[in-house]
C-alpha cells in the first residue's frame, strides 16, 4: 500500500456536536483519499461521540479510531495518534475546528517545494476567537534563529500546523500529557528550533480556529494550573538557551514566554486568585525571572511590566499589587521628559524608600500629530496642525515642519506654535508653517510632509495624514531660476500622508471650473481657474489649443485674465476660417508640461450651432460630452453637393438639369 502523503492526527473528548464536521473537512480535501490517513484518537468520552467515530470508520478506509481512557488532556491522544502515523507529514486537527478544502495539498505542496519542515497555513478565527497576526504575507522559507525573525514571539504555540513526520521522530517531540492547556508548548517549541526550515502559508484559509460557544473547551475553562505552566514556561526557556546564544536571538526567543506566562498570568488572575494560588503564581514567576530576565530582555518589555519583575523578585508583593491595580485601572501614566530620556510615573517613581531603579520606568515618548489645514496664502503655502507628545504635560516643544524627498533630501520649516486645545493625553501645541516651496534646489519629485518636535533632549517625528472630508488645495504655479513648475498637494482626497507633487505636467484636476460659451461675433469663449501664481513676477503664457485631427493644424489664442475675477482666465476662440474638421480643445501653460484636454466637469450635451463663416458658408457644434471637447466644423453646401453626386442619375430629370445649368 503506497504511503499517506499526511496522516491527520485528531484528539476527540466530548466533542460529538463538532467532531463529525471536522473529519468531514478531512474527507473533503483536494488531496486523494488515498494520500490522507486519519487517526482520531477518543479520550474516554463521555457524550456518544466514540460511538459516532465508529460509525464514519465504518464508511471510511482512511480513518482509524483508538480508544482510550480519559487523560486530562490534548497531549496523550496526539501521542498516541503519533505512535500510528505512517504519512510524510502530520497535521494535527482539534475536533472543534475544520480545514480549508485544499489546506493539506497547498501546505504539503510548499513543504515539498521549500525543502521545509513546518508549514504554518493562514489561521482564521470562529466564533470570537482571536488569531495570531502572523499571516501578512506568505514566506516560503524562514528560520525562527533567523536574524530579524519575528515569527516566534507572534505565533501560536498551538501544534495546529504541518510537519514533517522525520522532524519529530528526528528530535524526539511528543506533547506533554495530563494538561489541559501548555501540552503543546515544548513540543512546537522543540519543533522550530530543530527545524531545518519553517514557511508561512497567508494566501489561503487552511484552519478555521473555533471558540465553543458554551465556553467549555480546555483552555475556556482554565488550562493547565500555574505550577505547571511555570514548570513547562522554564523548559520551553531552557531549549531556547541550549539552541542559541546570550544575546539578542536568544532573548528575542525568549520575550514570548515571560510575557505570557509571567505578566500575563499576573495582570489576568493574580489580585482576585485565593491566597494559595497567589503564592504559587509568585513563586513561579520569581523562578523564571530570576533565571531568564537579562537587562537586554528587561529592556523589551513595557515599563510596567519592569516594575513588576523588580517588585516580584525583591518581595514587593504589596508595591506589585499597587501595580497590577493601576495598570488593571485603564489609567495611562504620565510620561517625565528630562535629558533625553523619558519615564513613565508608574507607581513608586523615584520613591526614596523602595529606589526602584529609574530604567524600569523607561519609556520612548511618542509624538502624534494632528493635520488641520493646508492652503495657498499668497506664495506660500501654509499648514497648520497640532502635535502632542503622549502623556507628556513639559512644553511647548521646538516644532519644525519637515519636507523629505526619497533620495533622503530633507529641509526642516521653523513654525510658529502657541497652546493647543487642552487633551487628556498630553500638553497639545499648536503649529503654523508658512513657507516658499519648490526652489531651484529642490529637485523634481515626491516630497512627504511631517512634523519634528524637540523638547528636553528629544527630538521626535511624526507623520501628518491628511483626515478624510479636509479640503486640500489645487496646484499651484512656482518659479524659480526662471523655470515655473507645478506643486500638488497631495492626497486631494480621501484620508492619506501629506505631501508635494513638484514638477510633472499639468492635469485636467489642476484646473477650476472649466466652462464653454457660445459669444458674439462667431467666437467660442472658454473659461478656466487655472493654478494660483504663487510668484512676483509675471505669470507664464497660457493658451487654449485647438488642434484638428487628421492633419494636426493647430490654432493657439492666449488665456487672459478676467478683469472682474483674476483668479479666472478666459480666451475668446475665433471661429471664422476655421477649416471643416473635428478640432480637440486643450490648455497649455508655457513650459509645464505639454498640454492638457480640456473637460466640463458636468459633460452633457451639445452647444450650437454656430455660424462659423457665411462665404463660404460654414457651422460648428461643440460636443461638450467627448473627452477632450471637441469642435466639429461643418460645410453645410459642400457637404450637400457631395450628397447630390452619389444620388444615382434619373432619366430626363438629371438632362434637364444639365441642360438647365448649361
Amino acid at each position: 500500500m503506497r504511503q499517506p502523503l499526511v496522516s491527520v492526527i485528531v484528539p476527540v473528548f466530548d466533542c460529538r456536536d463538532t467532531v463529525g464536521r471536522a473529519l468531514e473537512s478531512v474527507f473533503a480535501q483536494s488531496l486523494p483519499a488515498e494520500r490522507i490517513e486519519i487517526i482520531a484518537v477518543d479520550d474516554g468520552s463521555t457524550d456518544g461521540g466514540a460511538a459516532l467515530l465508529d460509525g464514519l470508520a465504518r464508511d471510511r478506509e482512511q480513518l482509524t479510531v483508538v480508544h482510550q481512557p480519559n487523560s486530562g488532556g490534548p497531549g496523550a491522544p496526539r501521542n498516541r495518534g503519533l505512535e500510528r502515523a505512517s504519512g510524510e507529514y502530520v497535521f494535527f486537527l482539534d475536533a472543534d475546528d475544520r480545514l480549508g478544502p485544499e489546506a493539506l495539498e497547498r501546505m504539503a505542496a510548499m513543504a515539498d517545494r521549500n525543502g521545509t519542515d513546518i508549514v504554518l497555513g493562514r489561521q482564521v478565527g470562529t466564533g470570537g476567537r482571536k488569531v495570531p497576526r502572523v499571516f501578512g504575507r506568505t514566506i516560503e522559507r524562514t528560520h525562527v534563529l533567523d536574524p530579524g525573525c519575528d515569527l516566534f514571539p507572534r505565533m501560536s504555540m498551538a501544534a495546529l500546523q504541518l510537519f514533517r513526520r522525520s522532524l519529530v521522530e528526528r528530535a524526539g517531540l511528543r506533547f506533554t500529557e495530563g494538561l489541559l492547556s501548555h501540552e503543546d508548548q515544548l513540543f512546537t517549541t522543540g519543533a522550530y528550533l530543530h527545524a531545518s526550515g519553517v514557511s508561512v502559508l497567508a494566501d489561503y484559509d487552511c484552519y478555521y480556529w473555533a471558540a465553543r460557544e458554551d465556553g467549555t473547551s480546555s483552555t475556556q475553562v482554565g488550562g493547565a494550573p500555574t505550577a505547571a505552566v511555570h514548570e513547562i514556561a522554564g523548559r520551553a526557556m531552557a531549549l531556547v538557551a541550549a539552541h542559541t546564544e546570550p544575546g539578542e536571538t536568544r532573548e528575542r526567543l525568549h520575550y514570548r514566554f515571560l510575557q505570557l506566562e509571567v505578566f500575563g498570568r499576573l495582570e489576568r488572575g493574580y489580585l482576585g486568585a485565593p491566597a494559595e494560588e497567589r503564592e504559587t503564581a509568585l513563586t513561579g514567576a520569581r523562578e523564571l525571572l530570576d533565571t531568564w530576565l537579562t537587562p537586554g530582555l528587561a529592556a523589551r518589555y513595557e515599563p510596567h511590566r519592569r516594575v513588576l519583575a523588580h517588585c516580584v523578585r525583591r518581595g514587593l508583593v504589596e508595591e506589585m499589587e499597587e501595580v497590577l491595580r493601576f495598570h488593571r485601572s485603564g489609567e495611562r501614566p504620565s510620561v517625565l521628559l528630562e535629558a533625553g530620556r523619558a519615564f513613565a510615573r508608574y507607581p513608586f517613581f523615584r520613591d526614596a524608600v523602595l529606589d526602584v531603579p529609574d530604567a524600569c520606568y523607561e519609556t520612548v515618548p511618542v509624538l502624534k500629530s494632528a493635520l488641520d489645514s493646508v492652503s495657498w496664502e499668497g506664495p506660500h503655502l501654509t499648514v497648520t496642525g497640532t502635535v502632542v507628545i503622549r502623556d507628556a504635560d513639559q512644553g511647548p516643544p521646538d516644532v519644525h515642519l519637515v519636507v523629505e524627498n526619497g533620495d533622503g533630501v530633507r529641509h526642516r520649516i521653523p513654525c510658529t506654535t502657541r497652546p493647543g486645545e487642552p487633551t487628556g493625553g498630553g500638553r497639545a501645541t499648536a503649529f503654523t508653517a508658512a513657507f516658499r516651496p519648490a526652489p531651484a534646489s529642490w529637485p523634481d519629485g515626491r516630497w512627504t510632509l511631517g512634523v519634528e518636535a524637540a523638547i528636553e533632549g528629544h527630538v521626535l517625528t511624526a507623520a501628518l495624514t491628511k483626515p478624510s472630508g479636509m479640503a486640500v488645495p489645487r496646484a499651484g504655479l512656482v518659479e524659480a531660476a526662471g523655470r515655473w513648475r507645478v506643486v500638488r498637494p497631495s492626497p486631494g482626497g480621501g484620508r492619506g500622508p501629506l505631501a508635494l507633487d513638484v514638477g510633472g505636467g499639468l492635469t485636467i484636476a489642476d484646473l477650476g471650473a472649466v466652462e464653454l460659451v457660445q459669444r458674439s461675433g462667431r467666437r467660442l469663449r472658454v473659461l478656466c481657474e487655472p493654478p494660483p501664481v504663487l510668484a512676483s513676477v509675471p505669470p507664464p503664457g497660457m493658451s487654449v489649443l485647438l488642434r484638428r485631427a487628421g492633419d494636426g493644424g493647430v490654432l493657439r489664442t492666449p488665456l487672459v485674465t478676467d478683469p472682474g475675477r483674476p483668479d479666472r482666465r478666459f480666451a475668446d476662440l475665433p471661429l471664422t476660417g476655421v477649416r471643416p474638421g473635428r478640432w480637440r480643445a486643450s490648455i497649455e501653460i508655457d513650459g509645464v508640461g505639454g498640454p492638457v484636454k480640456v473637460r466640463v466637469p458636468d459633460g452633457g450635451g451639445l452647444l450650437g450651432p454656430m455660424t462659423a463663416s457665411l462665404l463660404p458658408p460654414r457651422r460648428a457644434h461643440v460636443r461638450l460630452d467627448l473627452d477632450p471637447v471637441t469642435v466639429h466644423v461643418t460645410a453645410p453646401l459642400a457637404a450637400r453637393l457631395r450628397r447630390l453626386r452619389r444620388r444615382p442619375a434619373v432619366p430626363g430629370i438629371d438632362q434637364n438639369v444639365k441642360e438647365g445649368s448649361a
